[in-house]
């Protein structure tokens, strides 16, 4: 029987190693240039072995021991094809989506009666293209895009709803590009960049962050004490 670490990897499962890895990177597990050359590995992997030991130093399940283990279900897996789009539904109340998480290159939205509204501020994507399934319902569907991204609205269809793109419908190089189709029906449907409110909250999540990556340290004792942490000198007494 072949062992599994000789078998042979896909497309899906070194973009799912690349997640693994961009998320240690952003929990502080990696350094960028750390990051730069794990990823340029994963991409050139050619076995499970190859992407087992981009990650045998980081607290998570190697491929190798996910390789039939995965489903529908999996985070890593669903949104990789138009068959299978990782989806986002308001139906009757709401949906946010914020903080870290992954794009994958197909998703759907639907505002159904409620609302939707995805903030890709701290979103990782590694993808140049991601193909977003619209249908506003009756609802309001709001996507949050970083600067230097682009969405395409060209294929979404008014009906009695209302369409607002308010980035560029190209990115910059380097940039992912979401492209839209579908319909806003009676809903709205709303791409822009960050409100001040957004801004706000993503300086509050990354000062939060790196407060709790970091300690103040232990106090420092009486031999290390320096000039500076001395108490001031006692007046001399009057006589």
């Amino acid at each position: 029987m072949t062992d599994a670490g000789q078998l042979r990897v896909g497309h899906r499962e070194r973009e799912a190693t690349i997640v693994i890895l961009r998320s240690a990177a952003t929990e502080g597990r990696l350094t960028s240039e750390e990051l730069a050359e794990r990823t340029t590995s994963a991409l050139a992997a050619r076995t499970f072995d190859d992407l087992d030991a981009l990650v045998a130093d980081l607290p998570v399940v190697r491929p190798s021991i996910e390789l039939g283990r995965a489903s529908a279900h999996d985070p890593t897996l669903v949104g990789l094809d138009p068959d299978h789009r990782r989806q986002f539904s308001g139906g009757m109340s709401s949906h946010v989506e914020r903080g870290v998480w992954w794009v994958p290159p197909f998703l759907g939205v639907s505002a159904g009666m409620g609302s939707v509204k995805l903030d890709f501020l701290q979103a990782i994507c590694p993808h140049q293209v991601v193909d977003v399934a619209v249908s506003g319902g009756v609802g309001s569907i709001v996507l949050i895009l970083p600067e230097g991204w682009g969405a395409n609205t060209d294929q979404v269809g008014k009906g009695l709803g209302s369409m607002s793109n308010r980035v560029d419908r190209i990115a910059r190089p380097g940039h992912p590009l979401l492209v839209l189709h579908g319909t806003s029906a009676v809903g709205s449907i709303t791409v822009r960049h960050a409100s001040w409110r957004d801004a706000r909250r993503l300086r509050k999540a990354e000062r939060a962050a790196v407060h709790g990556a970091g300690s103040a340290g232990p106090r420092p004792s009486p031999q290390d004490a320096t000039p500076q942490d001395a108490p001031p000198p006692k007046a001399p007494p009057r006589r």
